[in-house]
């Protein structure tokens, strides 16, 4: 019993030692920073003409796991905004909404690879094209300018979050922090032995279709009024010259509630490659 005991902690041994060989071939860490343009689709979003482009910025901190997939975690900061008043629709310009959000989102990624890069670092492929897909959170504040100054919409329920409700015709007031799923492409070239550069878009869909503060039907207006003047002038901003009747004019539609938004980070993303060989030094047993 005792030499089965030996036998079998000498193979566990000798798997674990291979398992690390193996991580030691092809699994590295490296850190990245990236920089690039933020956009958005919603209500708002001008039918995918990307016209109104913010920028962005972030970092991730990746981990080879075998010779096709990369953990990846990821932060972003970025900014989107659209404005009816230059819309293509002439329905969008004629209700004439305008938003500006800031978006900030951890995430947490699996990068795939097309083309496996089965050995060390240093002998990766030099062009490798691949996709990846995973979880997120963000936050978000969308706000609009009125006579020079910017508020914050959430607080004011631009379609009645905070009127009395008691038939529920009103939605619930939404959250600043939502689950994003994040999903992309991207192309990886090797610069150096120790450096990578990345093109890649990134979508993120999400479960809220308030990213603009735009979902479903203008409020009571009389009644928002009653209760908050700025509110009710941030609801409903079609030009009262042309269009008398407000939301009337649109049978109280303000936004379509069957989709949600999303969000888009398209960057260029610069990584450094951290070669743990070195640093672990005892015997630094197996080279790159």
């Amino acid at each position: 019993m005792k030499d089965l005991t030996r036998i079998l902690f000498l193979c566990l041994l000798l798997i674990g030692a291979q398992d690390l060989a193996a991580q030691y071939r092809y699994g590295y860490l490296k850190v990245g920073v990236s920089t690039g343009m933020t956009n958005y689709l919603g209500d708002l979003d001008d039918d995918l003409t990307i016209r109104f482009p913010r920028s962005g910025f972030g970092a991730s901190v990746s981990y080879r796991m075998n010779p096709f997939m990369t953990a990846r975690l990821n932060f972003f900061r970025g900014w989107a905004r659209a404005n009816d008043s230059v819309s293509v629709s002439p329905i969008r310009a004629r209700r004439n909404l305008s938003f500006r959000t800031p978006i900030t989102e951890f995430s947490a990624h699996f990068v795939f690879d097309f083309i496996a890069s089965d050995r060390g670092y240093a002998y990766r492929p030099p062009f490798v094209p691949y996709v990846f897909g995973g979880i997120g959170i963000f936050s978000f504040n969308p706000q609009a300018q009125l006579n020079g100054q910017w508020y914050d919409l959430q607080p004011l329920g631009t379609e009645g979050q905070f009127l009395p409700n008691p038939l529920g015709i009103y939605p619930e007031p939404y959250n600043l922090t939502q689950v994003s799923i994040p999903m992309g492409t991207g192309v990886r070239f090797a610069l150096a032995r120790n450096l990578d550069l990345e093109l890649e878009v990134g979508f993120r869909k999400t479960f809220t279709d308030y990213l603009d503060d735009v979902s479903g039907e203008y409020p009571d207006l009389e009644q928002l009024r009653a209760t908050n003047p700025v509110a009710a002038i941030l609801s409903d901003r079609m030009d009262r010259n042309l269009y008398p009747a407000g939301a009337a004019v649109v049978n109280g539609i303000r936004g379509d509630r069957t989709q949600t938004d999303w969000y888009i980070y398209s960057c260029v993303r610069v990584s450094y490659i951290i070669d743990w060989v070195k640093c672990y030094r005892p015997g630094n047993f197996l080279r790159r």
